[in-house]
């Protein structure tokens, strides 16, 4: 193929010492070879034919460091990627492991951290009388005992007998109190209303709210008349696992009314 253009080449020089109509431009012998070689590469760079190895292991060698470049910058982005998703998962795991742990820890059903935040306008104080507490006149309601039970019973107006039970692996415990009317007239007295809060917190670190029951002596609902001198029962009952009860080693009732705390002592 080469040897096709070579007299064109050889011509090209030729042509150029011709050309001119008063001067003649003289070419040394590498001005003469520059233009030929020159001429040479025009016409094989625009001969299809021709295939450039050399042009197209410039290409790939660009190709190769273009790509090589890219990943490069892409290699740290994956990474901080990679790190932060073991982060999230970390902490998420981390996360629930606590709240599983703290599960372990506090046996009592539906219990709370007993070190809940408390609104600044709270007020704590050490009444131990909850109808003084719930501003109920000449009726006292103090603390009595408590038992730790499978099952509560009870007596209804009209003599039926009513029982509590437990949930499976797990006991009742009932704290019971002394409704007393302190005057000589009957006094109608009715819980229902004053929307009272009550806690147990155990060993100073685990809380519950007590159980929601028909029970008619519920303090969270109980409704009855006392006459002149009369005490009756009321109680308040919580649940707690099976093995809570050996666990036992301080109990406080949390009483919460109008935005003050009092903090009765049971154990």
């Amino acid at each position: 193929m080469l040897k096709r253009f070579l007299p064109l080449v050889l011509l090209f020089p030729a042509c150029l010492m011709l050309t001119g109509c008063t001067e003649v431009i003289d070419l040394n012998e590498n001005e003469t070879r520059l233009i030929a070689e020159y001429a040479g590469e025009m016409l094989l760079k625009y001969n299809p034919n021709y295939n450039d190895k050399l042009s197209e292991g410039d290409k790939v060698e660009l190709e190769m460091e273009e790509e090589a470049l890219e990943n490069e910058m892409n290699e740290p982005q994956t990474s901080e990627v990679t790190s932060e998703e073991v982060q999230e998962t970390t902490e998420a795991t981390t996360e629930a492991d606590t709240q599983e742990d703290n599960f372990v820890d506090n046996n009592i059903d539906g219990i709370d951290d007993a070190t809940d935040s408390q609104s600044q306008d709270e007020e704590v104080s050490s009444i131990s009388d909850i109808a003084q507490i719930l501003g109920i006149e000449g009726v006292s309601i103090t603390y009595k005992d408590y038992v730790v039970t499978d099952h509560y019973p009870a007596t209804d107006e009209e003599g039926q007998f009513l029982s509590l039970d437990a949930a499976e692996g797990y006991q009742l415990l009932v704290l019971r109190f002394n409704v007393s009317n302190g005057t000589q007239e009957n006094v109608n007295v009715s819980l229902l209303d004053k929307d009272a809060d009550y806690r147990i917190v155990c060993n100073g670190k685990n809380a519950a709210k007590p159980m929601l029951t028909i029970l008619l002596n519920d303090l969270g609902t109980m409704k009855t008349t006392l006459s002149n001198g009369e005490t009756q029962e009321g109680v308040l009952v919580f649940q707690i696992s099976e093995d809570m009860k050996s666990k036992l080693q301080s109990m406080d009732l949390k009483v919460k009314y109008n935005n003050q705390e009092n903090v009765i002592t049971i154990l």
